[in-house]
């Protein structure tokens, strides 16, 4: 029994020795092109345009902050900033007045959004034929000639109709709208545009038929419709993608291991919670510094994670896999 029991031991430890040496898959956030890497604070620049462009604001606030990846700036607070300082949001297109601002408030890019224009057009009118199921007026009958029954929704006997397949003329209405609108994500520590879009998202609420007493969904709502569907085009232009990444994790300690439950789940605030708290008691251990490295990366905190990465090859100098991940960075272009 002894030697079953050490056996599973044993079994069980080669199992860890390999997992960790293989490393996790990990969920990493990855920067939509190479000229936002660092990006992550941003604010919004009140929308431009009709009544209608608050729409804009509004879901370029969701696509954020959703994202779990930027922070977004109190447009207030910045807005006061300016005033103070004599400034408007069309300085900011002024280099100086760029460099001023974005490193006074640490804001690294501003949003820009104008509603160009949205026309609900004209409903379409038309009549087609299609091949419908028609009753009769008459009932199945079985056999002998008896009307059959069947049970309704209600649970009550009914008799049950005879149909049959027949042409008929069907109308519908068609609603269509057209939206334009334009991008701009603005470098507030550097200056220049890191993207620029001029965006168009067309609808059609297809067929609604008459006889059937289909409705067409209100202006309000198709302006809302293409609101969100041309802020979320621009979105995923800048939205970091969500990737595996082979990474290994430290583990042999209490708040090591917990951290480390975290980091598989993609639970990344949580893990660097731990590791956090046992930096606390044991500040000179190499592997919570890797770990709060690995951690920094996958949430893109590339300057954050290179500094925690030389610290954790200063403490363990033996530990090649930590200089590796500091020369990984380099080589995916990763630290600004």
């Amino acid at each position: 029994m002894r030697n079953k029991i050490s056996i599973i031991i044993v079994a069980v430890f080669i199992v860890n020795l390999v997992f960790c040496s293989s490393g996790n898959r990990l969920r990493f956030y990855q920067p939509a092109r190479q000229n936002l890497i660092g990006i992550k604070q941003l604010v919004l620049a009140p929308c431009q345009g009709n009544d209608d462009a608050a729409l804009i604001c509004s879901y370029l606030t969701t696509f954020i902050e959703q994202a779990d990846y930027f922070s977004l700036f109190d447009q207030n607070e910045f807005t006061a900033a300016l005033q103070q300082r004599q400034l408007s949001y069309e300085n900011l297109k002024q280099a100086d007045s760029l460099l001023q601002i974005g490193v006074l408030l640490n804001v690294d890019a501003i949003i820009f959004s104008e509603l160009k224009s949205i026309e609900i057009f004209p409903d379409e009118a038309g009549v087609e034929t299609v091949a419908k199921s028609v009753w009769t007026g008459e009932y199945e009958r079985d056999a002998n000639g008896t009307i059959i029954e069947e049970i309704s929704p209600t649970g009550e006997p009914i008799k049950k109709k005879k149909f049959k397949l027949q042409n008929v003329d069907q109308h519908f209405r068609i609603r269509k709208a057209k939206m334009q609108a334009d991008f701009a994500l603005i470098d507030l520590k550097k200056g220049g545009r890191l993207v620029s879009r001029e965006l168009t998202e067309e609808y059609s609420s297809g067929k609604s038929i008459i006889e059937e007493n289909q409705k067409l969904p209100t202006e309000d709502e198709i302006k809302r419709i293409l609101a969100r569907e041309v802020v979320n085009k621009f979105f995923n232009e800048i939205a970091p993608k969500n990737i595996l990444v082979k990474r290994a994790i430290e583990k042999g300690t209490a708040l090591l291991d917990s951290g480390a439950v975290h980091a598989r789940a993609g639970r990344w605030s949580k893990a660097i919670a731990f590791w956090n708290e046992a930096q606390k008691s044991m500040p000179t251990d190499g592997r919570i510094y890797y770990n709060l490295g690995v951690a920094s990366e996958a949430i893109g905190e590339y300057d954050q994670a290179a500094s925690y990465y030389k610290k954790a090859t200063l403490l363990s100098p033996k530990k090649k896999s930590y200089q590796s991940a500091i020369e990984n960075l380099k080589k995916i272009g990763q630290k600004k």
